[in-house]
């Protein structure tokens, strides 16, 4: 989805602070900006219902405590697609990519601010506030989050069934896998998911607007980093916006995966009782 963004972005990065025809060049990369960013309208659903954790965590916690790891160990557990690391390693490459993605509205507002001064103002067309830190910071830590997430899966796997002894170290992980799993679950559902579609949506309206101005030759004045903004922005914004979807996603299938292990290890305590009976 980013891809047209990412190409257009390679030319405005090269040629932005280079030719003199800085509208002209504006004209040729703004169809592009504006369709990679309309493209992401779908991206997000706002019906989108989280999942939690259903499984009775003090009642597990309890009976656990009774129970000798090495006899639960063959038990079967459930991980994400994929998943080669223990719980608590993977949730602690969760939790940073987490704690960015749910920054995603704050990020959004920031654009579609730029895109209003641009709309709002004829003197910011010349403006050289362009701050490239801000955006090599977000490629940074969403690299570095690909690249941690990315550490705790095999290559190639689809493989969903683990067992007890692959997913928890030892029983007292237990109570930290569902503080963990907790949390995640209410730090992203804290993200306003209608916001987002609303922010995306005022910013295609924004650039419309602006796509106007270039055709009534209002943006003559243009300058190289208002240009850079426009695409770099829009590329960054497009590349958060996925982040977060996968992010998102990524925390309901742990959370899932955390319940149905949990579920199968409450069964088999029942299931002993029941025996000794």
């Amino acid at each position: 989805m980013t891809t047209l963004l990412k190409n257009q972005r390679k030319v405005v990065a090269l040629e932005a602070f280079a030719l003199q025809d800085i509208a002209g060049l504006l004209r040729r990369a703004f169809p592009a900006i504006r369709k990679g960013f309309e493209d992401l309208a779908g991206l997000i659903s706002p019906d989108d219902r989280p999942v939690v954790l259903s499984a009775d965590q003090k009642t597990f916690l309890g009976l656990l405590a009774g129970h000798n790891y090495v006899t639960l160990s063959p038990l079967p557990a459930r991980v994400p697609q994929g998943l080669k690391v223990p719980y608590l390693v993977y949730a602690e490459a969760l939790s940073d990519a987490v704690s960015h993605a749910a920054q995603i509205n704050e990020e959004l507002s920031r654009y579609t601010l730029f895109l209003g001064r641009l709309v709002t103002s004829h003197e910011f067309q010349y403006s050289a506030e362009y701050d490239p830190a801000y955006y090599r910071e977000l490629q940074r830590q969403r690299e570095d989050d690909n690249q941690k997430l990315g550490q705790c899966y095999q290559t190639g796997s689809t493989r969903t069934e683990r067992t007890y002894a692959d997913v928890v170290s030892r029983n007292a992980d237990w109570k930290t896998v569902f503080e963990v799993a907790n949390r995640l679950t209410a730090d992203i559902n804290r993200v306003d998911r209608s916001i987002i579609t609303k922010k995306i949506a005022e910013s295609v309206h924004l650039l419309d607007v602006i796509e106007k101005k270039i055709v009534r030759e209002e943006l003559e004045g243009v300058s190289p980093g208002i240009v850079t903004e426009l695409s770099e922005g829009a590329f960054q914004m497009a590349s958060q916006l996925e982040m977060y979807s996968a992010v998102w996603y990524k925390v309901q299938t742990f959370v899932t995966a955390v319940d149905f292990s949990a579920e199968v290890v409450l069964r088999a305590f029942v299931g002993k009782e029941q025996a000794s009976r």
